[in-house]
């Protein structure tokens, strides 16, 4: 190593400056005041000055937006490798921002690796936050990105952005990062700060302006003890067969209220809810919203104009079977649900379960140090991200399997049934979630926290053709189901690792007056009916 020498560093100057130092150098710990500061308080400026100018990074501010709630969004790429990792500000002549560290999400950039530098390294930056004023940086700004060996600034010109627009363009930029460090953990760091709540704003700032006057109309009202409630979104071709089948098997749903989450098909879900409820003497609500405000808040709506104390949610992709109608009349007739939040068995076909309750496991995900960065001797972030699975997944029914109800984690929000007061006691389902994924299991946890067991009811027997009663457009809802992974792992981590038994554990739920079925009336519901479906079945949809 080559020689550096200080003619004028002055030791007693430097010791008095830093008693770290001198503590050091009493333990043992650093040879002398001199040594110390060749081998580390140049580097961290430390005293004595000796005007050491910053060399200066290579990057680029490519985008600026404030929001009209807010909140602000950056991005840009820096070649920071082999510096430390740098404090970032934003700053005019009046005022200066800090930005923490864990306000930014370091991605991959092949394009910076391949023209910047022949480097594997998470060049690219997103800056997520907000300030108390929603007006103070809609103006010229600079960023500064300052490291103890460089330093970095770009001009910033803002563009003003709608909520909903920012959100789903950083929706889209996480669907589509990479990293070289791992993304998971690099994406849960960002979340878990306020970066995430800054996230969630942005839609709870989108959700409440759309969900305040949604249009209303309700064709053959009549008194109904219990209401059916889906929710649609970029179809409403299910409107055509689901109260159709319902009605023709027999099955008494009260009544049926569509929530329509995309208002280019408001016109298109009206007229066939007049059709089918003028046809099938039934009685249809349907409810228009504004616009996409997700799979939580849709359903709290749908809540809280329902006319019946029995509320069911069913996905737009759920369809009777024939051959369980008898079971799905019992488990529909119950005057009283009581203090359970009810779920049922979801059937691929008349003979396959898809599932029958939800439980949760967890993956481990590690962000490592990767190259340049001062601390690699510390160890690599590791993190837990939760993950939803299903009972019974593919697994050929067995009615011995399910004689009696059974308390399960979580249950699906493609088939619920609940008493809406106890629904609203906890405030519906949490609407931080964003468009979809993860509402059903909080609901469940809170549920079970706060009102009652959650369990499957082995008489609610549907068909689920999963993913086929929607059509989301747009990377950005795949974007927000990887979010929505880390908001909830966020929020129930500590959960699960105090109860890890909470997570998978199942059990008979006491009878509280349920009436459950034998097990000879069980298998007999189940094997009766497989002898003359499938032409009966085939006549019910075309006719419908």
């Amino acid at each position: 190593m080559f020689k550096v020498t200080f003619p004028e560093f002055d030791e007693e100057a430097y010791l008095e400056q830093n008693p770290d130092v001198r503590e050091g150098i009493a333990t043992g710990r650093h040879r002398d005041a001199y040594h110390h500061f060749l081998a580390h308080g140049v580097d961290e400026s430390r005293l004595p000055l000796h005007g050491r100018e910053l060399m200066s990074l290579a990057g680029g501010v490519e985008h600026f937006s404030v929001s009209e709630s807010g909140a602000f969004m950056i991005s840009g790429w820096l070649g920071d490798e082999g510096v430390d990792p740098p404090h970032w500000r934003l700053a005019c002549p009046e005022f200066t921002v800090d930005i923490p560290p864990d306000a930014v999400f370091r991605h991959a950039r092949k394009d910076v690796e391949s023209g910047h530098r022949e480097v594997a390294y998470d060049y690219g930056f997103v800056i997520l936050g907000r300030t108390p004023s929603k007006n103070l940086l809609k103006q010229q700004m600079t960023l500064h990105a300052r490291s103890r060996a460089a330093h970095f600034k770009g001009p910033a010109t803002p563009q003003i952005w709608a909520d909903r627009r920012m959100l789903d363009t950083l929706l889209v930029r996480m669907k589509n990062a990479q990293s070289h460090r791992g993304l998971e953990a690099g994406l849960h760091q960002f979340l878990a700060s306020e970066a995430g709540q800054s996230l969630v704003s942005l839609f709870s700032s989108h959700v409440r302006a759309n969900s305040r006057s949604p249009y209303v109309e309700t064709f053959r009202p009549r008194p109904v003890s219990g209401s059916f409630l889906t929710v649609l979104f970029g179809s409403v071709e299910p409107m055509l067969l689901q109260p159709v089948l319902f009605k023709r098997m027999g099955v008494d749903f009260g009544e049926w209220i569509y929530v329509c989450n995309s208002p280019e098909d408001g016109d298109a879900a009206l007229r066939i809810g007049r059709m089918i409820a003028e046809l099938y003497d039934v009685m249809i609500t349907v409810v228009v919203m504004s616009d996409n405000v997700g799979f939580g808040a849709a359903n709290n709506v749908g809540v809280s104009l329902a006319r019946g104390d029995r509320v069911t949610i069913v996905n737009p992709d759920i369809y009777p079977m024939k051959t369980q109608v008898e079971p799905l009349r019992r488990a529909l007739a119950r005057d009283d649900l009581g203090e359970v939040l009810w779920g049922g068995l979801l059937f691929y076909d008349e003979q396959n379960l898809m599932h029958g309750g939800m439980y949760f496991e967890q993956d481990v995900f590690i962000r490592g140090a990767g190259p340049g960065l001062a601390d690699q001797d510390a160890p690599p972030v590791s993190v837990k991200l939760a993950r939803v699975e299903h009972f019974d997944k593919g697994v050929p029914f067995d009615a011995h399997r399910w004689r009696r109800p059974t308390v399960v984690p979580a249950i699906s929000g493609a088939v619920m049934a609940f008493e809406r007061q106890a629904f609203e006691k906890i405030g519906g389902f949490s609407t931080r979630y964003i468009y979809g994924h993860y509402e059903d299991a909080d609901l469940s946890l809170r549920w079970a926290r706060e009102i009652g067991p959650v369990a499957v009811d082995p008489d609610l027997r549907l068909i689920h053709l999963e993913g086929q009663g929607s059509r989301a457009k747009g990377e950005q809802y795949r974007g927000a189901q990887l979010v929505n992974r880390h908001l909830f792992s966020s929020r129930y981590s500590g959960l699960f690792q105090s109860s890890p038994d909470i997570m998978t554990a199942t059990r008979d739920l006491p009878e509280h007056g349920r009436e459950t079925p034998s097990e000879a009336s069980a298998d007999q519901d189940f094997q009766d009916s497989q002898d003359s479906q499938d032409s009966q079945d085939s006549q019910d949809f075309t006719e419908a």
